[in-house]
């Protein structure tokens, strides 16, 4: 083979393989570009909701995994009592006359 045509093959080679480099890079751009866009509006979506949740509750309290296991256990043995005592109120208003002690 003569050497232009040698010299064909290979620009041929180089050409298509930038023309293929130059396609991922365009679809890879136009991915990063919708990604940031999404990013975007998710961000503002985020901000939206953290908005309305400091309008609810603008001081949240402890995490109970930072309260003492001891304080945990008194606090849940209250409140099952004051349940226990609601409970007992509202049965004591439907119990039947034979069934009062």
């Amino acid at each position: 083979m003569p050497w232009w045509a040698w010299l064909a093959v290979f620009s041929t080679i180089v050409v298509g393989g930038g023309w293929w480099s130059w396609q991922r890079v365009r679809v890879t751009w136009r991915s990063v570009r919708a990604l940031n866009a999404q990013l975007a509006q998710t961000s503002e979506i985020v901000g939206a909701f953290e908005a309305a949740a400091s309008r609810i509750d603008p001081e949240p309290g402890d995490a109970a995994v930072f309260t003492h296991p001891y304080d945990a256990h008194r606090e849940h043995t209250r409140i099952r009592a004051n349940l226990d005592i609601e409970r007992r109120k509202r049965r004591e208003a439907n119990r039947p006359p034979w069934a009062w002690r």
